[in-house]
């Protein structure tokens, strides 16, 4: 009875003492803004999990560009200053620690093996093959003629895909075509493509979960699919013939796993680090490549001047397209950049290794030149970082209307209009910065060109329904946003070429 009687005083007074702690939380002398919510402990924690788009929005127009969030315990500073802060942040490796932020995602994420996830020499020779490959033309040139051609054979004529008109769902089919295409592209053709297909959908779609650590008995379907994906890829990687048969780039990575220095061939060593290089080839890109033609065929105008550009780059006597051209081409490449600006939707995050000071814009109080001023900011040691290129990317000081697609936004004639501030902001920032700078961002160029070009050469393609929303809201910082709802389009097989 005695116990039963002091439980409901001791509840009091620890609430007593979380909320007196609570309470005095605040910023120090030059320490950003802390934002702590009202709730101890938690702090903002739930409007960041649930809602985070319109929670740092909401904070942004209030402290600017720097500010820090009190989430679980535990201090995250948001840097979203494209002047300076986020250059800073990207080049400072030592102080700002990238590996120990991918160490977490990749174990909580992809399922890495404790073997390859704590070798930091394993993971930089990883990446420095990986830039290699990406960053060399020639090489990578095979990866690219056989996307092009398992693309074309799944819309071609001989294709069997709608003979004459069908209504189709147009992420349906980019997400199916792109990913089957991309991943023979770079595994070859004995890699699972259909086995795995159904199963890493639904490894994407609950991403999230992972990455919150949500136990396994709430999310069975997101864990046992990924389970599935992880033992299908340690079977293949598995089989040196099916490897033998796989891109350059896909080999050149295996054989690191293999030197006498690191020795990492176990099947669950493969497994975890291919989830995410399919993660990083097909999650970000595949979307990316659906936005691309949804926003083309969804503006008239710029549709029909697009297929003058793919026609105007055909050459019919060899029955081949001028890709170089194609790649290159203003236009294309305008909508694929305003395309990336819109729905990139990716947060990257460092550790900070110690005390130390970050300079960052004052865009409040401009300098004596119209310019903005400096101000410098404490960040202790422990707390993390959290750079967030999409409140730049939707910025209407940068970008004027910038929730809307407008392809040609990034055309030489629009800089100081439609892009502002171009010379001065780093305000372009989809594929992050520093030494972690997206090495596949010419990859995800080239898939969303080549399905633009195959689609509308051998189909008129119709919107029956308006470009959908971005779905963001708790898949914020996810990687490139999906649609809110499913967009349907009319395909017509072309009988006559585009003219």
């Amino acid at each position: 009875m005695l116990n039963s009687f002091l439980i409901l005083p001791s509840a009091l007074f620890v609430l007593s003492i979380l909320y007196i702690f609570h309470f005095r939380l605040r910023s120090v002398g030059s320490e950003p803004p802390l934002i702590k919510g009202s709730i101890p402990v938690l702090g903002v924690a739930l409007s960041f999990l649930f809602d985070p788009g319109t929670l740092l929005e909401t904070i942004r127009k209030q402290h600017g560009w720097i500010y820090t969030l009190y989430v679980g315990g535990r201090r995250m500073t948001v840097v979203s200053d494209p002047v300076i802060g986020m250059k800073q942040v990207w080049t400072q490796g030592r102080t700002f620690n990238a590996q120990s932020f991918f160490t977490f995602l990749n174990k909580q994420l992809f399922g890495y093996s404790d073997a390859i996830n704590y070798d930091e020499q394993f993971q930089d020779a990883l990446r420095t093959a990986a830039v290699q490959m990406l960053s060399n033309k020639l090489k990578m040139a095979s990866v690219v003629e056989k996307l092009r051609e398992i693309f074309k054979g799944l819309v071609d004529e001989k294709s069997g895909f709608c003979e004459t008109e069908e209504v189709i769902d147009l992420y349906t089919f980019a997400r199916y075509n792109m990913y089957s295409a991309s991943a023979i592209a770079l595994f070859g053709t004995s890699f699972p493509v259909q086995e795995l297909y159904q199963d890493y959908i639904t490894f994407e779609d609950n991403m999230m979960s992972y990455i919150r650590n949500i136990p396994r008995i709430l999310n069975r379907s997101g864990y046992k699919a990924r389970d599935r994906v992880l033992k299908l890829l340690g079977d293949f990687f598995m089989d040196d013939e099916k490897v033998a048969l796989s891109s350059d780039f896909v080999r050149v990575l295996c054989e690191q796993f293999k030197k006498p220095e690191f020795g990492h061939t176990r099947a669950e060593d493969f497994a975890g680090y291919f989830l995410s290089i399919v993660f990083a080839s097909k999650s970000n890109s595949v979307p990316a490549a659906f936005w691309y033609i949804a926003n083309v065929v969804g503006d008239p105008e710029l549709k029909v001047e697009i297929e003058r550009v793919i026609a105007g780059n055909y050459n019919r006597e060899t029955g081949s397209f001028d890709w170089d051209a194609l790649f290159e081409d203003k236009v294309l490449v305008s909508c694929f950049k305003e395309t990336t600006r819109l729905v990139s939707n990716v947060t990257s995050g460092r550790y900070v290794t110690r005390d130390t000071m970050l300079k960052v814009a004052d865009p409040l109080h401009p300098g004596t030149d119209g310019k903005e001023s400096v101000k410098e900011y404490h960040l202790r040691k422990g707390d993390s970082v959290l750079l967030l290129g999409n409140l730049v990317h939707w910025d209407a000081e940068a970008y004027p209307e910038p929730m809307r697609w407008i392809g040609k936004r990034f055309l030489e004639e629009n800089s100081g209009t439609l892009v502002k501030h171009a010379d001065e902001w780093r305000s372009y920032v989809p594929w992050g910065g520093g030494g972690h700078m997206c090495p596949g961002r010419r990859l995800a160029l080239t898939e969303a060109v080549v399905q633009c070009v195959y689609v509308l050469w051998y189909f008129d393609v119709e919107p029956i329904d308006t470009v959908p929303e971005m779905f963001i809201k708790d898949k914020y910082g996810a990687g490139a946003a999906r649609p809110e709802k499913p967009f349907h389009v009319k395909f017509r097989r072309r009988t006559v070429p585009l003219a």
